[in-house]
């Protein structure tokens, strides 16, 4: 397969205690956007407009127009710039050679999770298309694609999935995509593909994003299902129980333990990198009284282990 590669000196080094792995990132750029809309005529009319008006998210900031390499090379900068020493993507749009070349190009410095619909015919040929172009898992997003990870139909999809050794985050909960239906955004519907494959790593994104109990109890009941803790959380905004992030970290640690909570900021590309959110998370988990090790595991060594940063 063509593409860009990173040259061998350039490859990113493993990681090491004390560093920090931001487990979930996104990257927007106008050639990714035309690479999809041209393929797909009839994509969702966001991704159109974006692509149109060269601006996209809820301030409509102005998208990158930078080829693979050099968004590698700038998203290595940005990553130096917050003292973040890895980062995993979280894909958006499916099957675009755009998002191949980056991760080639990024030399394990910013990993990538595909993005595909587990329930199309073609998905687990898909996948394994993905992983072998150098992906870490998949990200399912079933409250904006409007699906059930326990439809059968999914089954397939899961099977190669564990064939392949693909490390699932799926997004759960309240979502700003205005055409998200929160009719499935119950992480409850995860059980019984969590309970059959207890060797395949889940993680739920955001702490369940507003779905912290549902997720909880899924957790309890399955020892695969992690959180991350990304973006700003302000699913806590319009929490009944009034929570804190203290509160929140607390929960989720008291339920899984430091080894299932992964450290993540939701920065994206057509902004700066959040660094308010890193410093918050980090003087959280200090403020907390965590241990050296379990903070490392929560800030490094979980996203290291589940998304096999450093293989």
């Amino acid at each position: 397969m063509g593409g860009v590669r990173a040259p061998e000196e350039k490859l990113a080094p493993a990681t090491r205690a004390g560093d920090v792995v931001d487990a979930h990132v996104h990257m927007f750029a106008l050639p990714l956007f035309r690479e999809f809309v041209e393929r797909d005529p009839d994509a969702n009319p966001r991704w159109k407009k974006a692509l149109e008006e060269g601006k996209f998210g809820r301030r409509q900031e102005t998208l990158p127009d930078l080829d693979a390499a050099e968004m590698a090379a700038w998203y290595a900068e940005r990553l130096d710039d917050a003292g973040v020493a890895k980062a995993v993507v979280m894909s958006v749009l499916p099957d675009l050679q755009y998002s191949r070349d980056f991760i080639a190009a990024s030399g394990g410095r910013v990993a990538a999770l595909c993005n595909i619909d587990p329930r199309t015919p073609d998905a687990p040929a898909l996948l394994e298309r993905e992983m072998a172009a150098g992906f870490k898992g998949v990200k399912l997003l079933p409250v904006n694609r409007c699906f059930h990870l326990s439809d059968p139909a999914c089954r397939p999809f899961f099977e190669k999935a564990a064939e392949l050794g693909a490390s699932i985050c799926i997004h759960y909960g309240v979502t700003v995509d205005p055409t998200g239906d929160l009719r499935y955004a119950d992480p409850t519907d995860l059980s019984p593909v969590a309970r059959d494959y207890p060797d395949m790593p889940f993680v739920i994104a955001h702490f369940g994003a507003g779905y912290l109990h549902e997720a909880l109890r899924l957790g309890y009941q399955c020892k695969n299902v992690s959180f991350d803790s990304s973006g700003t959380n302000n699913w806590m905004d319009y929490d009944p129980h009034g929570y804190t992030l203290p509160q929140v970290f607390d929960r989720a640690l008291t339920a899984f333990g430091p080894e299932r909570v992964l450290f993540g900021t939701d920065s994206g590309t057509t902004a700066q990198y959040r660094k308010w959110i890193k410093f918050q998370q980090v003087r959280t988990l200090e403020e907390l009284g965590l241990s050296d090790r379990d903070r490392d595991l929560i800030l490094r060594g979980n996203a290291v282990r589940i998304y096999h940063l450093d293989d």
